[in-house]
């Protein structure tokens, strides 16, 4: 079945991970994660580095497979299914914007007149067209980040792919690209990746467009869910103690009705306290086995 067969009808997940872990001295995947997503808008909040800097090679696969589409990952883009924007990748300088979008069509489909077709509609589309001759090297950050939200949906791919493209903008600046990214999946799927966003926040606005979140801190898969589940306010907390008496630790909070979630990083938890709890009842248990207290935090600012 084609990539836009498989869009249509929804016969495979917008994304899917397999057992996948990475191979790198510098990537924080060596635990195997599996997750599952047929939603149209997908976030990816906390620590997801690691899989958008498998699409730029600078990673390699170690174990099981990542797929979008139904395809593999690293192929997505070459065979025209996925259209990425990394979060500041490096431009060449010399080019205009308009010059820069027409060798990027080109160099996905071979031809000239069509890639400038694909070019201008391109900076149509996104209000982009007066930057169409201005150099690269003379773009704001923000314009860094709007002309490569029309680079991954230049030749129409089934799913656009956007890496933190609202990290480090100022508020006006992250409510423009927000609207850029909602513009972005009006004919297709997406895939966006965001730090932990404050309550209100440009990152919060655009988290809540997504019909499903994945959060992933530490090395662990924490939530997933609608943002509405995801953000809600609750006894959730992030918490990591540093000692030998772990085990029996962890032990004591279970049977106090402590829920917790263990992540790849030894002696880190998500952790959810039982109704009328309070974080005195992690601290008195860390107390009580002579572990020391390295971080508790609410698991998200909202």
């Amino acid at each position: 079945m084609s990539a836009k067969a498989a869009i249509s009808d929804g016969a495979a997940p917008t994304l899917e991970l397999q057992q996948f872990a990475l191979r790198s001295a510098g990537a924080d995947w060596a635990t195997p994660l599996s997750l599952r997503s047929v939603a149209p808008r997908v976030g990816l909040v906390g620590d997801w580095e690691p899989l958008f800097q498998l699409l730029t090679g600078s990673v390699e696969a170690a174990s099981g497979s990542a797929k979008i589409l139904g395809c593999e990952l690293e192929s997505a883009i070459s065979r025209g299914i996925l259209g990425f924007a990394a979060c500041d990748p490096p431009l060449p300088a010399a080019f205009t914007v308009a010059e820069y979008l027409r060798y990027a069509a080109r160099l996905s489909h071979g031809s000239s007149g069509r890639a400038a077709h694909d070019a201008q509609r391109a900076l149509d589309r996104y209000g982009l067209a007066e930057l169409g001759n201005r150099k690269l090297s003379q773009l704001a950050l923000y314009q860094r980040r709007a002309l490569g939200i029309a680079l991954s949906t230049l030749t129409a791919p089934a799913v656009v792919c956007l890496e933190t493209p609202l990290r480090g903008l100022d508020a006006p600046s992250a409510a423009y690209i927000e609207r850029l990214c909602v513009e972005a999946a009006a004919h297709g799927r997406l895939v966006l990746s965001s730090d932990l966003p404050s309550s209100a926040s440009p990152e919060r606005s655009l988290l809540d467009t997504c019909d499903e979140l994945f959060l992933r801190k530490h090395g662990a898969l924490l939530a997933h869910g609608a943002p509405s589940s995801v953000f809600a306010s609750g006894a959730r907390y992030s918490l990591t103690v540093k000692g030998t008496g772990i085990a029996a630790f962890s032990q004591a909070l279970r049977e106090a009705g402590v829920v917790l979630e263990p992540s790849a990083q030894g002696g880190h938890f998500s952790v959810e306290l039982p109704e009328g709890g309070s974080t005195d009842l992690l601290l008195d248990a860390a107390l009580d086995h002579g572990l020391i207290v390295v971080e508790l935090e609410p698991l998200l600012s909202v």
